[in-house]
């Protein structure tokens, strides 16, 4: 029998020249030819805050692909594609009312392109002016207060400085996602009148500045987490595994937290219908809160983060003294977290967590209280839901910022 050996330096070579081969072969469309197509007819504009949205007709060529709209932004020359499939194109990203030209391009599969469709619209104010001549700025804790009315959606970056001796220096950033928020807080300044200004970016790097307010900070501090201790009152849940109150102001997120017990249904209390998981904490002290942070379960066990008895949806309420009926319901007392829900950055289902999801777990999840709620002394925490979708809560630790009254 013959023997059979394979050159395989050979083969090497053979199959380095066809990959070669294989790339120098020319990419274009798998059709070419070289008629121009028809134009899109029938073209009417509404006009959008900072754009329009221009409607057409599509021509009956079978091998047209897209529209392409070309005009210019902020001076340069910029285009927007819509696919055949679509018989629109949007403008957007334009921070002028001025007329603008807007040429309208068929292309076919070819490449071919028509001969342009000119159409004139007139954006309506932008988005972000209409954001920026909402703005207001005021005295929160730590810092100022920024409102503003983000109506149209957009992403947007506020930029604050401050200003001295008539220069501006820039001191922090805020990145708005949508406009379900009315306000943002910048910290970390001192109770003294400071001048601030705020300039407005959005997403097409459209400005908007400067906008001036001189605010004085509230003075806003760590409220000692030693003074603190835990409050059983009627309704409260009792603990499981060992992880007893105490646990909320150790210092630590990590080893043993705060549990309550899984297999009760939870308590009933006024004005609630239903039964929740709920308990107390003695500050220790009375103070105006301004903000808290509670710690979830950091990963050893059940998908945590942002898993088995994390809160997902709750309530917080205060109060500056018990009251006779111990807790047995919420009358008197003020809420200071309403409908709180905490959201997971990157969406991704229980048990799967991404490092910024992590990352926020570890540095603690932060929800304001209203500016105008009354000094509290007590603390009532109601949780409706885990993200198993029960009520039984573990929590790590608790941390509250704000001014002491006594």
């Amino acid at each position: 029998m013959k023997k059979i050996t394979a050159n395989f330096p050979m083969l090497l070579s053979l199959l380095l020249v066809a990959l070669i081969s294989c790339d120098e072969e020319a990419r274009g469309p798998l059709v070419t030819d070289a008629t121009i197509p028809g134009a899109v007819s029938e073209v009417s504009v509404q006009n959008l805050p900072g754009g329009a949205k221009i409607s057409y007709k599509t021509p009956s060529d079978e091998d047209v692909l897209y529209v392409e709209a070309i005009y210019e932004r902020n001076g340069e020359p910029v285009s927007t594609r819509s696919s055949v499939f679509k018989d629109f194109v949007t403008i957007e990203g334009l921070d002028i009312t001025d007329p603008v030209q807007v040429s309208l391009i068929t292309v076919d599969r070819s490449e071919n392109k028509s001969t342009p469709i000119s159409v004139t619209i007139n954006p309506e104010k932008s988005p972000l002016k209409k954001v920026f001549e909402s703005l207001e700025l005021v005295e929160d804790f730590g810092g100022p207060r920024l409102k503003y009315n983000n109506e149209d959606d957009i992403k947007i970056e506020f930029l604050l400085y401050t200003i001295e001796n008539g220069e501006r220096v820039y001191q922090q950033s805020a990145f708005i996602e949508n406009g379900q928020n009315t306000f943002h807080i910048f910290r970390g300044f001192p109770p003294v009148m400071t001048k601030f200004g705020i300039e407005a970016v959005d997403r097409w790097d459209n400005s908007a500045s400067l906008f001036e307010a001189d605010v004085t900070p509230l003075e806003e501090v760590i409220l000692d987490r030693l003074a603190m201790n835990g409050e059983v009152l009627s309704g409260d849940e009792e603990t499981a595994f060992g992880w007893t109150l105490g646990n909320l102001f150790n210092g630590t997120a990590g080893g043993a937290g705060f549990h309550t017990n899984q297999s009760n249904l939870g308590s009933v209390v006024f004005p609630y219908t239903e039964a929740y998981h709920m308990f107390s904490v003695d500050m220790g002290v009375t103070a105006k809160l301004s903000r808290f942070k509670f710690w979830p379960r950091q990963g050893d066990c059940c998908g945590t983060p942002f898993g088995h008895g994390d809160p997902r949806y709750f309530e917080i309420w205060g109060i500056d003294e018990i009251p006779a009926d111990n807790g047995a319901s919420l009358e008197g007392w003020t809420r200071l977290v309403e409908n709180g829900e905490v959201i997971k950055p990157s969406g991704a289902p229980v048990g799967s967590n991404s490092a910024e999801d992590r990352a926020l777990a570890a540095s603690g999840l932060e929800f304001n209280f209203p500016i105008d709620a009354p000094p509290v002394r007590f603390i009532r925490f109601v949780v409706f839901e885990n993200w198993s979708g029960t009520n039984f809560t573990h929590v790590m630790e608790l941390e509250f910022y704000g001014q002491i009254e006594e």
